[in-house]
């Protein structure tokens, strides 16, 4: 069998269909790839001719013909030079001229950007006259991309000028107020300037902080950063900024802590990303920690390689390179603010405290600096570690879930303060305040039964039954006990594994957890007494309660037995509960109150 060569064929049509429609995004890159172009045509003429006069870009919006133009002082091309580069896809004489000067200040790559004048426009023309042979001129037209015819033109300078004429779907880049906000986003750090028709002022005047080589006084230099900032932060305002320092990645910019946050989610990461003076994206923020949801960068780097649309970027070596650079550097500044900016440092505690303890769990230099200077909620309102552990005798407090329980009356009667582990990184920031500072930390609720916790007293049949009478209704079981603190008359608490057996048989439990772990639960309920849903436990220290056991005036202890019970139903149970009507359990205190004081 005889092997056959052949050589790969490219369906031209398809293949521009491809490139040019599906390759971008957003139509509204086509501004963005043409003024690439012609920007590196200037860089282009200055390298190759030692051309210094000044560099200009400009457009021109024509609304009233449904045009756009592009104009630039750059190096033109020659006759060779359009067939071989523009009309050919995948060819550019950027990336050529790149290899042998090894310069980093051109942008264009893949030869891929002027297709995307073929997806906004249904004609394209352009004007050019090289350096190289100034007095020749050539006229290139097309439409689709496909095919183009390429005549001699009239003689002019040298340059280039494309004309796009836009189809319908895509007028709006006609408008000059479209222009100019694409070219603010697109071009703001480019070199050259880039002018709206014969606007003196050019669209890319920023002041970029760190390109700045006159000394400013530290008052305008913070002016300037944050202004520069407030370019790129989208939904709040810029608190406060921190510089990229100098590195071996040539990664330039700033990061800033927004002054603000949202109900809606905590990642609030905003990052504009440009390589080589052209912006590629604003939505690089994985390249900040995902514990930094307060914060928004814009770099620039030649480091960071974009893809072939240029609107995203390759995650190489260099890509985490940066991102561990951004981590570090977030680091560093909020110490350097903490230390040189206290009312800043404080502003920021103030908005991002909840965010900062996540961000305090997954980094372990930053837990060092704000461990002590968080605020941490807890059954007293939110304390720092040091307010908390000044009342707890060095111990940590963390109570697993949201609801009134005994266990905040237990606490809150000792003036000690509970962690709510239920609220965002509170349990895990303070299991490791634990184990930074050698410190004990009980989780309160979990994994600990009753008979544990309130060990049973002997009693009396009759003084037992005189209790039930006294304390409990149907459905409730009676626990005998002695605990302090002694004021404590008694607790009033939910029976959690009554619920799991009640849950287990109401519930069609069977679609909701796997067999096995129903199984289980099940075997273990089995031994739990059915019927009572709370229990009811009585402190034999408390002299009231053994004054009612005692039953001097059956009518007067009923009374105030029900009182007591009202009382700590509304301190011990959770509005939820279905059973217990807490309007009604307020009011029949109010009244055995008030008959206790007016002696009705």
């Amino acid at each position: 069998m005889t092997t056959e060569l052949h050589q790969t064929q490219v369906h031209l049509e398809g293949l521009l269909e491809v490139l040019g429609k599906n390759l971008y995004s957003s139509p509204a890159v086509a501004i963005r790839e043409l003024v690439q172009n012609a920007h590196d045509a200037c860089i282009r003429r200055r390298l190759e001719a030692g051309f210094n006069a000044e560099m200009k870009i400009t457009l021109r919006p024509r609304q009233d013909r449904h045009e756009l133009v592009i104009e630039d002082n750059g190096s033109g091309l020659t006759h060779d030079e359009i067939v071989q580069f523009l009309a050919t896809v995948g060819s550019g004489y950027t990336r050529v001229l790149r290899n042998q000067t090894q310069s980093e200040e051109m942008i264009g790559y893949f030869g891929l950007g002027f297709l995307s004048a073929y997806v906004v426009a249904a004609k394209v023309e352009v004007w050019t006259c090289s350096y190289q042979t100034p007095e020749l001129a050539w006229h290139f037209v097309s439409s689709g991309g496909k095919r183009y015819t390429l005549e001699p033109a009239e003689p002019r300078g040298v340059g280039t000028t494309v004309k796009l004429g836009l189809t319908a779907e895509y007028a709006d880049l006609c408008s000059g107020n479209v222009i100019r906000g694409l070219l603010q986003k697109y071009c703001c750090l480019l070199p050259i300037p880039i002018h709206l028709d014969d606007q003196s002022e050019p669209v890319n005047n920023l002041l970029i902080p760190w390109r700045v080589n006159e000394e400013l006084t530290p008052f305008h230099r913070r002016r300037a950063l944050i202004a520069f900032a407030n370019l790129f932060e989208e939904r709040f305002e810029p608190l406060c900024t921190i510089e990229i320092p100098e590195n071996n990645l040539k990664v330039r910019g700033l990061l800033w802590i927004q002054d603000g946050a949202g109900f809606a989610t905590s990642d609030y990461r905003n990052v504009s990303v440009f390589v080589r003076n052209m912006h590629i994206t604003h939505e690089g923020r994985d390249l900040l920690p995902l514990w930094a949801g307060f914060a928004g960068c814009v770099l620039e780097s030649e480091a960071l390689t974009p893809t072939a649309s240029r609107e995203d970027l390759i995650q190489d070596s260099a890509y985490f390179q940066v991102k561990a650079l951004l981590a570090d550097t977030l680091v560093v500044g909020l110490k350097r603010i903490a230390q040189s900016e206290p009312e800043n440092w404080r502003r920021i505690i103030k908005r991002h405290n909840q965010a900062l303890m996540g961000a305090c769990i997954a980094d372990d230099s930053l837990f060092e600096l704000l461990k002590h200077e968080l605020r941490v909620p807890t059954n007293y309102g939110d304390l720092t570690v040091n307010q908390i552990l000044k009342r707890s005798a060095q111990t940590l407090y963390v109570r697993t879930d949201d609801r009134n329980n005994y266990e905040e009356v237990l606490f809150k009667a000792r003036a000690i303060p509970v962690v709510s582990g239920f609220m965002f990184a509170a349990a895990s920031f303070s299991q490791k305040v634990a184990d930074s500072l050698n410190l004990p930390i009980h989780y309160i609720g979990l994994n600990q039964k009753i008979s544990d916790l309130f060990p049973v007293q002997d009693c009396s049949e009759p003084a037992l039954e005189r209790m039930r009478t006294l304390f409990c209704v149907a459905g409730e079981g009676l626990i005998a006990s002695a605990f302090e603190p002694p004021y404590i008359p008694l607790l009033i608490m939910e029976d959690k594994e009554v619920k799991l057996k009640e849950r287990l048989e109401q519930e069609d439990a069977d679609r909701r957890i796997g067999t096995a772990a129903l199984m289980l639960a099940k075997m273990h309920t089995q031994t739990v007494k059915a019927g009572e849903r709370r229990k009811v436990i009585v402190n034999l220290e408390n002299p009231i309660v053994q004054h009612l056991i005692k039953g001097s005036d059956p009518e007067g202890d009923t009374r105030i037995a029900h009182l007591m019970r009202s009382f700590m139903l509304t301190q011990c149970c959770h509005p939820s509960d279905d059973d217990i009507d807490f309007s009604v359990e307020i009011q029949k205190f109010m009244v055995g109150l008030q008959a206790i004081t007016l002696g009705a």
